[in-house]
């Protein structure tokens, strides 16, 4: 099948969306998803060339939602309630009580959970809080959720989940927490509203600026679809954010001390954090 979407092209696309996203598409694993996309979406602007497509994106789309639909094509959302759920257990065991303790009583512990997904990771890090009680019951907590997907910011926002997405959680705990529906599982109300779900791209400086700082920030497995210099800008971006003795937990494969030095790497019980 010919596409709109030339081999050349592609390379042109990649490196613009490299540029605006940080994301780096490889041409043998994301040429056909692209090329069938562009085809899709020039059919609804009834353009009949990649280049008009391309124009559009780069100069025409003042505010962003064409760069947004296409972001939203294009990104990843593989993810489920209580994954390596160990991080969760050193966050409510271990980091909550240490920045709990170092903290003015007044002040909120906040955490960023980047990228969130459909909000299965932010809702993981609420069910553990509301379920340890001890902090949670002295101490404001705030948890922002931010991924530049604006579909499943929609999704997390609505707390609707399928079987597959619930069937880490301790049966208990999805009874408790959880309403069951003909088509699978909704959050229950009284946690519905305890995450901040907002559209944002981290390598927006100023978008970033706007959520302020955070004293632990979740950032799961997007760090490896960056290369080494993207890393970098994110991570250094994650170090500016943080409050002094801040954490940053990242997925099991990532290593901060391969990106960065300016974190000191923590094991606690065979998990490794990072604090600034």
């Amino acid at each position: 099948m010919a596409y709109l979407l030339s081999q050349e092209n592609f390379a042109k696309m990649s490196e613009y969306i490299y540029r605006k996203s940080g994301i780096f598409l490889e041409e043998d694993k994301h040429y056909e998803k692209l090329a069938k996309y562009i085809d899709t979406r020039c059919k609804v602007l009834n353009f009949d060339n990649f280049r008009k497509y391309f124009f559009r994106l780069r100069f025409e789309d003042k505010e962003g939602l064409e760069f947004q639909e296409l972001m939203n094509a294009v990104t990843v959302n593989e993810t489920y309630f209580f994954r390596e759920k160990d991080q969760f257990e050193v966050l409510v065991n271990t980091i909550l009580p240490e920045l709990h303790r170092a903290l003015p009583a007044s002040r909120p512990i906040r955490i960023l959970s980047s990228p969130c997904s459909t909000g299965e990771e932010p809702y993981s890090i609420v069910l553990h809080i509301v379920e340890e009680g001890r902090v949670v019951e002295q101490r404001d907590i705030e948890i922002v959720g931010i991924d530049i997907d604006s579909t499943v910011i929609k999704k997390a926002q609505v707390a609707k989940y399928n079987d597959r997405s619930v069937h880490a959680i301790p049966k208990n705990v999805l009874a408790k927490w959880f309403d069951k529906r003909n088509l699978g599982y909704e959050l229950s109300k009284d946690l519905q509203g305890s995450v901040d779900f907002q559209v944002v791209n981290v390598f927006d400086k100023a978008q970033m600026r706007k959520l302020g700082k955070f004293d632990v920030i979740f950032s799961r497995n997007m760090l490896i679809y960056f290369d080494d210099a993207s890393r970098k800008e994110v991570a250094m971006t994650f170090y500016d954010m943080l409050n002094p003795g801040g954490f940053v937990l990242l997925g099991h494969a990532e290593y901060m001390s391969r990106i960065v030095s300016v974190f000191k790497a923590r094991k606690i019980d065979n998990t490794l954090i990072y604090q600034k």
